[in-house]
């Protein structure tokens, strides 16, 4: 058998390709707290580090354990961020989440924290994607934020949580 064919059956030598074109899309949105003039937000920045436009629908926002008080509302426990936009190859949109958030727990006029899941429905290749972001402990006091923390993934509600709807794929990437 010629040596040539031969490295090219050898399972390493194969190259690794993604099942589907927008299994190939580098998307990686993530959450982190900004400060501008004496001022912090919560914002949900969305990377897009593939060469192909990707168009977001919207962010849908779950808290879990909120601790919160003198709520105007009843807490939905969810919210959905429309976001609509197309965002180009190399490039990153942010928006802000804390509204999303103060809405789901019944707009709370004192301090409340919460674990927050998030997810972002987005099509690339006439395909809908979601990228689910891990866990992170907000605090916050009404739309100020006040902390943000990636919660720890031995934090035993977070494992249950992990555990009983699998949140826990940081981007789609190929």
């Amino acid at each position: 058998m010629d040596e040539r064919l031969w490295i090219r059956l050898l399972p390493w030598r194969q190259k690794n390709k993604a099942n589907s074109k927008s299994a190939q899309i580098k998307f990686a949105p993530k959450l982190s707290m900004t400060h501008n003039d004496d001022w912090a937000y919560l914002e949900l920045q969305l990377l897009n580090r593939s060469s192909w436009w990707v168009w977001v629908k919207e962010a849908t926002v779950v808290l879990i354990d909120l601790d919160a008080e003198s709520q105007t509302e009843i807490s939905t426990g969810e919210g959905k961020l429309k976001i609509h936009q197309n965002i180009g190859p190399s490039d990153e949109l942010s928006v802000s989440l804390a509204g999303a958030i103060y809405e789901a727990a019944g707009r709370p006029q004192g301090p409340y924290s919460c674990f927050v899941l998030t997810n972002v429905l987005y099509r690339v290749f006439d395909e809908w994607c979601n990228a689910q972001l891990d866990a992170y402990l907000v605090e916050m006091e009404a739309l100020s934020v006040m902390g943000l923390r990636r919660a720890h993934r031995d934090n035993k509600k977070i494992r249950q949580i992990n555990g009983s709807f699998g949140l826990t794929t940081k981007e789609n990437k190929g």
